[in-house]
């Protein structure tokens, strides 16, 4: 073969490359062959807020210009949004959002709050059996949400406020359904929350306290019921 057949198949071979990418940029980056045909939203917590979701993407955009870490940002701004992921189908213009919403588990502020103390908002939800926090500040959100994981289930179900002070220390109003009354419960701060537990649990079951409205198990070691 000579020198000239060889130059012009190299050159061929190298202009076919430049077409095939040509054409590649052409159908991912303009080509309506590869655009967002539709926008899927799964796990939003109400209709409206899932509407709200799609609003971040525009039918008609190509697929490839969806950049992941601009709608990770645009999605930063629904506060119940724990966490999401964006999947594609490049063939029928498909993308998929998949959102996990926060899990409430108190009341702060007009706010919501989930186990970690993020603070956030969700419409449309009963929150009657979500307990208050009484607090100054994000950091009183914080603490009572540290000490509502820390209690058992059955006691948490139970609590119906909370009021901080001083940032960690704790207050709780509980329900006491087999009196027909609320007790007022000092607990303090998270140290020795087991034995915080076990003290109350003890305290309120002897007949003899079927009457009281205030425990103090700040120090569990020297408890004070009134």
């Amino acid at each position: 073969m000579g020198v000239k057949k060889r130059r012009r198949k190299a050159w061929f071979a190298a202009l076919l490359v430049l077409t095939l990418l040509g054409s590649a940029s052409y159908v991912l980056g303009w080509s309506t062959l590869l655009s967002v045909k539709k926008i899927v939203v799964v796990g939003a917590p109400n209709p409206s807020e899932g509407f709200a979701i799609q609003h971040n993407f525009r039918i008609g955009e190509k697929m490839a210009r969806l950049e992941s870490h601009k709608i990770g940002k645009a999605l930063k701004a629904y506060t119940w949004l724990d966490h999401a992921s964006i999947s594609r189908n490049w063939l029928k213009g498909i993308v998929t959002v998949r959102v996990w919403t926060r899990t409430p588990i108190a009341q702060f502020q007009s706010h919501l709050v989930d186990q970690n103390g993020v603070v956030f908002d969700l419409p449309n939800i009963d929150t009657t059996h979500l307990p208050i926090i009484t607090g100054t500040n994000s950091t009183s959100a914080k603490f009572a949400t540290d000490l509502l994981s820390a209690l058992p289930p059955m006691m948490r179900t139970q609590i119906s406020d909370i009021l901080v002070r001083d940032l960690d220390w704790a207050i709780l109003t509980i329900a006491d359904p087999s009196r027909n009354r609320n007790l007022s419960v000092v607990w303090g701060d998270l140290a020795e929350t087991s034995l915080k537990v076990k003290v109350y649990q003890a305290l309120i079951a002897l007949p003899e306290n079927v009457k009281i409205t205030y425990i103090d198990v700040s120090a569990p070691h020297a408890p004070i019921v009134k």
